[in-house]
């Protein structure tokens, strides 16, 4: 039983990760675009850049969930959906 639960657990996991990564790259390419089309002022600017940055890199190590709520960090502060 317990095996069970954890190949379902397992199984679960490997068909949302590539859901997960897809959104990653989706926020990020929003916030790429907003950076390049929006006036900023340098302060708001930079730490949007940082956050992107961030969230790339948390993104490409594996760790979706923090990228994700980094770019959700970055969306909000660029004012974008």
């Amino acid at each position: 039983m317990i095996r069970h639960s954890l190949f379902a657990a397992a199984f679960a996991l490997a068909i949302a990760s590539p859901a997960l990564a897809d959104a990653c790259q989706d926020d990020i390419a929003k916030i790429d675009n907003a950076l390049k089309s929006q006036e900023l002022d340098a302060d708001k600017r930079a730490q949007a850049e940082d956050m992107q940055s961030q969230a790339v890199q948390l993104c490409g190590a594996g760790n979706t969930e923090e990228g994700l709520a980094m770019t959700a960090e970055a969306k909000v502060l660029l004012g974008i959906e």
